[in-house]
């Protein structure tokens, strides 16, 4: 779905998107369609107690009980606050919980 900022605060429903549930520890991905040339805003939505870590082409650890974890490209719940991540086609978007289950959604809208 391409995207064009004419419409003040309203956005298109994305005829690219996904529905993810995850388990505990149990890591899953999503490929981004198309290859580098395709460019997407990515929109990520998630139930409001979930614990969901995503990095962007490598698997994201969760951190162990009073641990710190750095790893570049990693963030807890991004999107989270409305914002919108840049990925390229060919892109891989990791994903892991630390929970029983937590649903994730990936909506992307190519920029143009």
């Amino acid at each position: 779905m391409q995207y064009s900022s004419n419409y003040d605060v309203t956005i298109p429903f994305s005829d690219v998107s996904v529905q993810v549930a995850l388990g505990i520890g149990v890591p899953q991905n999503y490929v981004v369609p198309g290859n580098f040339s395709n460019r997407y805003s990515a929109r990520f939505s998630y139930t409001n107690n979930s614990n969901v870590f995503v990095r962007l082409n490598s698997a994201p650890v969760t951190p162990g009980a009073a641990s710190v974890t750095t790893q570049p490209y990693s963030e807890f719940k991004p999107g989270v606050d409305g914002s919108q991540r840049f990925v390229q086609g060919g892109d891989v978007i990791h994903m892991i919980t630390p929970d029983a289950t937590a649903f994730v959604g990936i909506s992307l809208r190519e920029i143009i």
